[in-house]
């Protein structure tokens, strides 16, 4: 696999600048259609299999960890649609170092600095945040049209993406979470340290299986295992020397021996678990990659699902009538029950002028719906 700063060849190169014009002039990614038939003018006839040679770091499956040159839907590519290209870009396209690098630099070492400055306090848990407003405020010269674009970047950079949300009544206005993975960015002084430590944090968080001949996969241990001393996994085959190898496993929302218990559930059980299975793996996933709206639906949809498994046919009944079996379960219940006004707001609102607010801060804590699956896999 190409490492993001390795040279490229020419068709990508030009790949670049055709998707990086338009952008730099109107401020809009241009449409895939403009783009194919811009490489075609070029003289190359496979501009998706161009794009889609870019390197890459993390998976190169639909779901799960990775950073690259581009932004694009990897199932599917329409015509419509508008794949954009990330800071990491910059780097072999010249005429985007000026706003992805020094300018966007400065926006992330701010955004370091005012978390470094945040003091704490013992009665809140939440993060601080910073806003559009705060920002035109210490950059006074800083441009409306670079604040207005902003929010676009921040949605394809991992470390911006976890932090941000639309605010205010002003078209591109945002708030920024002053969350605490910018700690790993601190000492980040240029666009290539930054490609480089997002590079690594996404390797980091891609989980590892180790095959080789004579020896079935196997998942190795977490960063978790040895932060409390554990072990590490050593693999060996025969006449081999033992390898020893530390990854790092996405994030789960469902707790994995759930899915497990789940798993052992099939066949002997008088109602199949088999779509609730995928439904917690496919949560599990969109959680992994940030998905906040592909969350809030799979949650709502678990909800929706499971009721029969305690005896009643609406969750609204499950809620007031099954006998949980503390008091804590009540309450999560009850928070899944206040959350389901908030999901079918995310599902069926329309679109409308001004940007949505929904981040991955707005989806419910994993101990609510563990809570109940739990109760669930032990009904079954």
């Amino acid at each position: 696999m190409l490492a993001l700063q390795d040279p490229l060849d020419d068709a990508q190169l030009a790949l670049l600048k055709v998707m990086a014009e338009p952008y730099l002039r109107d401020g809009q990614w241009p449409f895939w259609h403009y783009v194919e038939r811009m490489m075609d003018h070029l003289g190359y006839d496979d501009a998706e299999a161009v794009l889609k040679s870019l390197p890459v770091v993390g998976t190169t499956m639909s779901i799960g960890p990775s950073y690259g040159l581009a932004w694009y839907d990897r199932v599917h590519l329409a015509d419509d649609s508008r794949p954009a290209l990330t800071a990491a870009a910059a780097l072999h396209a010249p005429e985007m170092r000026h706003l992805f690098g020094d300018n966007f630099i400065a926006v992330l070492q701010y955004f370091v600095k005012q978390q470094r400055a945040a003091k704490p306090s013992p009665d809140r848990s939440d993060a601080p945040y910073v806003t559009s407003d705060d920002f035109k405020r210490d950059f006074p010269a800083v441009t409306p049209e670079f604040v207005a674009a902003l929010p676009g970047i921040f949605e394809r950079e991992p470390v911006m993406r976890r932090g941000y949300q639309s605010w205010g009544t002003t078209r591109g206005g945002w708030r920024f979470q002053l969350h605490r993975w910018l700690k790993d960015y601190r000492d980040v002084e240029d666009l290539p340290s930054y490609v480089e430590r997002v590079a690594k944090l996404t390797t980091e968080a891609t989980t590892i299986t180790f095959v080789a001949s004579n020896m079935t996969s196997r998942r190795l241990p977490t960063p978790i295992d040895f932060q409390l001393g554990n072990a590490p996994s050593v693999v060996t085959t025969a006449g081999a020397p033992p390898i020893v190898t530390r990854v790092v496993d996405p994030p789960q929302y469902v707790n994995a021996d759930l899915i497990t218990e789940l798993e052992d559930k099939k066949g002997r059980s008088r109602l199949s678990p088999d779509k609730l299975l995928q439904l917690m793996r496919e949560l599990n996933a969109c959680f992994a990659d940030d998905h906040a709206y592909a969350c809030h639906a799979l949650v709502r949809a678990i909800i929706d699902h499971v009721p029969p498994i305690l005896g009643y046919k609406t969750f609204e009944a499950a809620a007031s009538n099954y006998t949980w079996p503390t008091a804590a379960d009540r309450k999560y219940i009850k928070k899944l029950m206040e959350f389901k006004n908030q999901a079918d707001d995310v599902m069926h609102r329309q679109i409308r002028t001004s940007r949505g607010v929904i981040t991955m801060h707005d989806v419910p804590l994993p101990g609510y719906i563990n809570a109940l699956l739990r109760v669930c896999v032990d009904q079954l």
